[in-house]
């Protein structure tokens, strides 16, 4: 039977039916089997048209110089750039999952090899990976999940958002080392997205939402009745300050908020895709960067100012008959427009600053000062913050991000040993970020310092991944096993076996300190690396290791509250008052008879 061919407008009309997908190639698939089909359904399929929305809808995020280089090689086709993308998304995976499953192949050089060929072009790839669906054991009951559970998809899933943080972080670092010889007022904006990128949220998003809030801003103008043609409010000094009141009423009607009593020292306040977001009541340097690029995407000439008590925003104007202005965006409830003449004495003398030093407090800062500030602000909320009021990761995170910048713009040796001795929750970042990004923006002393650093943490590496743990090569036994879920005996929290060794390991400091020889057994017993649900690394005497199990609410939370054990484990069984993890690829070579002797252990139900 012939079948008969249809016109083409038609099949192309046909396929512009087919649904963009951000984590799915159900479309795409369709798009390129008609590549293979027909020649007019090839050629149908081949209209550049087709393929935009599509490329939209999975590209959110891409390196902007390799993609213009990308719209120059194709000649703008988004067919040949959807392929092209694809190429990196599949090159990506790839690696991906060698870093997964061949640990003693050069994990850090892999991951150093996505950031340098790919940067923000693999972000997709890995976004979609770093969301695979998790076994049915870690999700909320009753939660619908159709796509299929991948191998190994939960330490994927942890060892691409590693991959992220090492594209993000990488890109920040290199964003303000411009910073050091090209500090200009536009830098600001950017710059300051940039401390999000520590928490794998890329910039790009959050100009987005800046760009967002404008949109809505300039909406509340038009339905307000209040001038947006700067032409119109620049040369009035009174329109210009109704203007910049009015911003600051647009932020308060969106949401945004002084921050008091104790969500002013929030650490989450701090940080931009946050203060966009979930914390609008925040403090007042996130208002500033706020209302600054607003103000200055809606032709107001707005800048930071470190003032000493709060940073407040300065406004100019290019008509020189238009007297400068100081807005203060935090308590701008009470009184948004403060003078130079009136007001800001008042403010200096109250901060105990004195006139020859007033010009300071009251001049445009840099994007390097807002940094630094912005980063010092942290730091003290770090240091004063609750146990337990925030994940561990969130703390680490923040405290990274805090010493990067101190680093890059201080200099100073301290900030740098603080950073190595957190470099383990990032361990990607070694060689993209710390050697690549960070070390050519620091002295020399310090380029020594960080290099001889990182050289160590690779030959540890090296070795960890070289180094098998047989049972039977074993001359005392080690009773427990990696992938025990156990309650300490002695200060009652819940971990997880992550490691052991036949021995005490540890420095003769941390045996001293920690009172190992008081122990029944002293330091000749075998000691288990756990981590804590809360995320912590703990170094357990066997003497203290407890049977137990997760409740249910536990055991959904597990990845959240200690994203470290994505690392370690891929599911969870558990039988009459006893778990154990199944084991990653990772710690099923380092510990090769660990996996079956916890399955022994369970079905028996031994302590």
């Amino acid at each position: 039977m012939t079948i008969q061919e249809l016109p083409f407008d038609l099949y192309v009309q046909i396929l512009e039916q087919l649904t963009p997908f951000t984590d799915s190639d159900e479309s795409i698939i369709g798009l390129i089997s008609c590549l293979k089909a027909s020649t007019s359904l090839r050629t149908a399929a081949s209209v550049s048209r087709l393929w935009e929305p599509h490329y939209r809808v999975r590209y959110t995020i891409c390196d902007p110089a390799k993609e213009q280089s990308r719209k120059q090689s194709t000649g703008g086709d988004w067919r040949l750039m959807y392929l092209e993308r694809r190429r990196i998304d599949l090159e990506t995976l790839d690696i991906l999952f060698k870093i997964v499953t061949e640990r003693d192949h050069g994990r850090l050089e892999r991951a150093r090899e996505v950031n340098t060929m790919f940067s923000f072009d693999a972000w997709n790839a890995l976004e979609i990976a770093a969301n695979y669906p998790l076994p049915e054991t870690f999700r909320e009951p009753g939660a619908p999940e159709q796509r299929p559970v991948p191998p190994h998809a939960v330490p994927i899933r942890f060892w691409a958002q590693m991959l992220l943080g090492a594209i993000a972080r990488s890109d920040a670092v290199r964003t303000w080392g411009e910073l050091i010889s090209n500090d200009t007022p536009q830098a600001f904006e950017l710059s300051f997205a940039c401390v999000s990128s520590f928490f794998v949220y890329p910039p790009m998003k959050v100009l987005s939402q800046l760009e967002e809030l404008t949109a809505l801003c300039k909406a509340y103008f038009i339905e307000h009745q209040i001038p947006l043609d700067p032409a119109e409010f620049t040369s009035d000094t009174g329109k210009l300050r109704f203007v910049c009141t009015s911003i600051c009423d647009f932020l308060w009607s969106y949401g945004f908020e002084a921050a008091d009593g104790q969500r002013f020292h929030m650490l989450q306040n701090r940080f931009p895709h946050l203060f966009l977001t979930t914390h609008k009541a925040t403090i007042p340097i996130s208002l500033v960067y706020v209302f600054v690029c607003i103000a200055r995407k809606m032709g107001v000439t707005a800048a930071p100012v470190d003032f000493p008590t709060r940073v407040l925003a300065v406004v100019s104007s290019p008509d020189p008959d238009v007297s400068e202005f100081f807005v203060d965006v935090f308590g701008s409830r009470t009184q948004a427009i403060l003078t130079l003449h009136d007001d800001i004495p008042h403010f200096l003398t109250q901060a105990g600053i004195t006139a020859t030093s007033m010009l300071h407090g009251i001049s445009p800062a840099s994007s390097t000062s807002m940094l630094v500030r912005a980063s010092r602000n942290v730091l003290a909320s770090v240091y004063n913050f609750p146990a337990g009021a925030v994940p561990e990761v969130v703390l680490h995170t923040a405290f990274y991000a805090s010493l990067v910048v101190n680093v890059i713009f201080m200099n100073n040796h301290r900030y740098l040993l603080n950073i190595m001795k957190h470099i383990n929750w990032f361990l990607l970042d070694l060689l993209p970020v710390l050697v690549d990004s960070l070390t050519p923006l620091l002295n020399t002393h310090l380029q020594e310092q960080l290099t001889t650093h990182c050289k160590a943490i690779m030959e540890d590496e090296k070795e960890a991944a070289a180094t098998s743990h047989p049972r039977s090569a074993l001359t005392r036994e080690v009773k427990f096993f990696v992938g025990m879920v156990f309650k300490h005996a002695a200060h009652g929290y819940v971990g997880y076996v992550y490691g052991w060794d036949p021995s005490c390991a540890a420095a003769e400091d941390w045996i001293h300190e920690m009172g190992v020889n008081s122990l029944s057994r002293g330091r000749h017993q075998p000691f288990y690396h756990a981590l804590t649900q809360s995320g912590s690394s703990r170094y357990v005497a066997e003497d203290n290791i407890r049977t137990t199990c997760l409740e249910p609410a536990d055991v959904r939370r597990i990845f959240v509250d200690a994203p470290g054990a994505g690392r370690y484990f891929e599911d969870l069984t558990q039988v009459d008052g006893r778990a154990r993890f199944l084991l990653s690829p990772e710690l099923n070579a380092a510990y090769p008879d660990d996996e079956a002797f916890g399955d022994q252990w369970l079905k028996q139900g031994e302590d």
